[in-house]
């Protein structure tokens, strides 16, 4: 189903030169993290003109781009790629729709403000409580990392912590 309203905020946040996209491929080619993401983010751009809300909202690939801006400054029609990327982010957001490395990097800062730092186990209990799909990945790592020494069981307490709570919270701003 198609989302006008949808399609004119993402337009209003990105800007109208969207809509002279043609589909050509080229950010998804210069993307350095395309190989991690579906839809690219050609694919992306059309699922915005279409307006398919959910489908675009939804997609991992707003949260793997890195910002590194080779999509705009390749594009030959001068539509900023980014820009849709960050609009879908805000728009995610507002809605209270988060991707996997949100919910990562909130509960690795959250063990950060708490305790100085993070341990491994409970972290990545906690992740899989909000983002159970990623069990057999979370599995693979715990047994790269046992063996190395990798993994800590105890929230250990460093010196500093509430300079990093504060450090952590004016980030946060």
């Amino acid at each position: 189903m198609q989302d006008l309203e949808f399609r004119k905020e993402v337009l209003k946040r990105a800007g109208p030169e969207v809509l002279t996209c043609i589909q050509c491929g080229t950010c998804s080619a210069s993307c350095p993290t395309a190989h991690l993401m579906s839809p690219s983010i050609r694919k992306l751009i059309k699922l915005c003109l279409e307006g398919k809300k959910e489908e675009a909202l939804k997609s991992e690939t707003i949260w793997l781009c890195t910002s590194c801006q080779l999509c705009t400054i390749r594009c030959p029609r001068g539509i900023r790629p980014k820009a849709v990327v960050a609009a879908l982010k805000d728009i995610a957001e507002s809605e209270g729709i988060k991707g996997k490395d949100q919910a990562y990097e909130e509960l690795f800062l959250k063990q950060i403000k708490e305790h100085g730092r993070i341990s491994e186990l409970p972290l990545s209990g906690e992740f899989l409580l909000c983002y159970p799909q990623a069990a057999v990945q979370a599995m693979e790592m715990g047994l790269e990392m046992a063996p190395r020494g990798k993994i800590f069981f105890e929230k250990e307490k460093v010196k500093g912590r509430e300079e990093v709570k504060k450090i952590v919270e004016e980030l946060g701003k």
